[in-house]
């Protein structure tokens, strides 16, 4: 062979763009092309002559063993070509995968393999375009939205999973066919001629589109169609993207009915209330017409919901809003309101006389005892009635004067209604003023506490003293706590108000024990609304680990009478309290009708006989006998006893006779600003 042949082979392998190599028998590297220098990374310089490179240099270990163990041996032993893919390490340690072709290079009697040249292909990239490949046919056919691809012509070539579920059409029922098997003739020749012009504008378009599936029904969808062209700027594809619009027109139809009607009972709610009556108030202004606004509130749903259960008291309120859609008519508006409030809007009516009679057959058909599922009870509704434009010019405030007429059923008993008065306006503003008032307080620092040392009978001594909240209006000046605890109580605010009382007495102990002093335990009044919530005793405790200060330091007093306006709730909360070893206190003992059964059930460790009782058991024999049987009471049930609003010497002897032990009251000590009682605890 000429030197200008193997000059010319020479070239040829150098221009290659796969790697080409020759290996020895003993699998060294005896020469490399320029691309196969360039994919391993073995410098150009680098003389394999003198620096020996093996084919294990350049395979991971799991690829050099199947190739030294098996691919080696079969091409020797065969002395045939072998092709396959096997991975490849570069000298920067990357591993690539390749293709790979071995030929055996023989002697002369073909019987025996003298050397082996490896051509290898970088696979890389094939790799990369076929697993986006794989990517893209996943999304094609994993995607909700129907795909159509057609050619320049708009002959259908391919469609996904989602196209036949949309249409009902199996891609082999459409290929070679145009998207005119679908149109549904709900549009015109304009509306198509639009489309083309846009598409041929901008190469894309899109909007709603009536379509046709197979089975022939109709059916809304989202079309966007777009241009796909080649260089030559032809079109080559259309691609269209269809998504099924019934299913989300039918969910926002639904969305819409909610917005607007109540589950349970299938009445309007508020919100269609509110459009309602703005516009039948529109109405009626420019008609010189009148309005009659009825709420209608079913009464002691509460406890009804605590005493048998949530799906009980659901079938109740949905069995007397049938009652009340029987009883109305047909053009009046009946809406839930509330839990078990219902308001009621009569356009058409001629008298005052009507409404009234009205409002009287609704609450006596409310009032009627309801069976269900066995079990029986009779309600106490209140209704309240605003009229327009007498009461009000607008919706808002002839709603909040039928809230307020509402309100005014409910303190006179229940079991009535009430047309709005103008008196109850101001009133229900002042209180509403109040209320805006007590939220800025505990906000800022109008809330303070006072604290009323409780005293040993025996020798007067102090062992613990009652927090006692305080505020000091900006304008009213100080407000005694039976105006302001109530108001707390009806708009929700004794959460938080108890809440501060709590920190409040945290951060007041600290402060005494900062100062040295012996703290005493102290007395803190929890609303039953704060036992309604089962995380109240985690939440006391981490309060108590946080300022570092004992169960012992505290003593939790419930009332009587609030303890029974929800039972069931609170005595599950006061035995959590318990079981973490708070101790629990019973405040004014006798005033609220309990049976000595119901006493026995609650987790207690101290009772406090109630102040009129004190105050009157000089003068009358039954308040002396009912202290003389709860002091004995307390006795038998193991527990601490307090007398409150020990004023008078005589009471305190007549109670240290008795047994009791404990006392306070003006006798001894007034409810002191904190600075005062300091002073007091340093001078013991």
């Amino acid at each position: 062979m000429s030197v200008e042949t193997l000059n010319r082979q020479q070239a040829i392998l150098e221009a290659a763009n796969e790697l080409i190599a020759t290996v020895s028998m003993d699998q060294r590297l005896t020469y490399i092309n320029l691309a196969g220098r360039r994919m391993l990374g073995i410098p150009v310089s680098l003389n394999l002559d003198l620096e020996r490179l093996h084919v294990r240099d350049f395979h991971p270990s799991d690829s050099y063993q199947l190739l030294n163990e098996q691919i080696f041996p079969q091409v020797v032993a065969s002395c045939e070509t072998w092709e396959g893919e096997l991975e490849l390490r570069n000298l920067k340690g990357e591993v690539f995968p390749a293709h790979l072709t071995l030929v055996p290079h023989t002697s002369e009697a073909k019987d025996e393999v003298l050397w082996i040249t490896g051509i290898f292909r970088d696979l890389r990239r094939r790799k990369e375009f076929e697993a986006q490949r794989r990517l893209a046919m996943r999304v094609f056919e994993s995607t909700i939205e129907g795909i159509m691809v057609t050619d320049g012509r708009a002959r259908i070539q391919q469609v996904n999973a989602a196209f036949t579920d949309i249409t009902g059409y199996q891609p082999e029922e459409v290929l070679g066919l145009t998207p005119k098997v679908l149109q549904s003739k709900h549009h015109d020749k304009a509306f198509y001629k639009a489309m083309w012009d846009s598409i041929a504008e901008v190469d894309h378009w899109k909007g709603e589109v009536w379509n046709r599936r197979k089975d022939g029904s109709v059916y809304l969808q989202w079309l966007s169609i777009n241009c796909v062209r080649n260089e030559l700027g032809e079109i080559e594809n259309y691609i269209s993207i269809i998504h099924d619009l019934s299913e989300l027109r039918a969910k926002e139809a639904q969305i819409q009915h909610l917005a607007h009607h109540d589950v349970l009972t299938g009445l309007g709610n508020r919100h269609q209330l509110n459009e309602r009556l703005n516009h039948a108030v529109r109405q009626a202004k420019s008609q010189q017409e009148e309005l009659a606004l009825l709420l209608v509130d079913l009464g002691h749903i509460q406890i009804i919901n605590e005493t048998f259960g949530h799906n009980w008291c659901d079938k109740l309120i949905s069995e007397q809003s049938k009652k009340l859609r029987k009883r109305v008519g047909d053009a009046d508006m009946l809406v839930r309101v509330g839990a078990d409030e219902f308001a009621l809007l009569v356009e058409d009516y001629d008298l005052v006389h009507d409404i009234t009679q009205l409002a009287n057959d609704i609450k006596n058909t409310l009032q009627k005892p309801v069976v269900i599922e066995g079990k029986q009870v009779a309600l106490s509704p209140s209704i309240g009635v605003a009229f327009f434009p007498v009461d009000g010019l607008d919706a808002d405030t002839l709603l909040s004067n039928a809230q307020a007429a509402l309100s005014e059923a409910k303190n006179a008993g229940r079991d009535a209604f009430r047309f709005f008065d103008h008196k109850m306006t101001e009133e229900a503003r002042n209180l509403l003023n109040l209320e805006q008032a007590l939220r800025t307080a505990i906000e800022g620092k109008g809330l303070s506490l006072h604290f009323q040392p409780k005293v040993q009978l025996i020798d007067q001594q102090i062992y613990g003293v009652e927090a006692l909240i305080r505020w000091q209006h900006p304008e009213l000046g100080s407000l005694s706590p039976a105006v302001f605890i109530p108001l707390a109580e009806e708009s929700g605010l004794i959460i938080e108000i108890g809440a501060w009382v709590v920190e409040e007495t945290c951060r007041a102990l600290v402060r005494w024990r900062d100062a040295g002093l012996v703290l005493p335990r102290v007395a803190i009044n929890i609303a039953v609304q704060q036992l309604d919530n089962a995380a109240f005793p985690d939440w006391f405790e981490s309060l108590l680990k946080h300022y570092n200060l004992g169960l012992d330091n505290f003593e939790l007093e419930i009332t009587e009478t609030g303890l029974m306006q929800n039972e069931l709730c609170a005595l599950d909360t006061l035995s959590m309290l318990k079981q973490k070893g708070f101790r629990i206190a019973l405040d004014d003992f006798g005033t609220g009708y309990s049976s000595l059964s119901y006493l026995r059930k609650l987790p207690l460790s101290t009772l406090k006989i109630d102040r009129s009782f004190i105050q009157d058991m000089g003068s009358d024999d039954a308040s002396l006998s009912i202290v003389k049987t709860i002091v004995q009471l307390a006795h038998n049930l193991k527990l601490d006893l307090v007398a409150e609003g020990v004023e008078e010497e005589a009471q305190a002897l007549q109670l240290l006779t008795m047994g009791c032990q404990q006392a306070q009251g003006f006798l001894y000590y007034k409810p002191l600003p904190e600075k005062e009682l300091v002073k007091l605890l340093k001078s013991l």
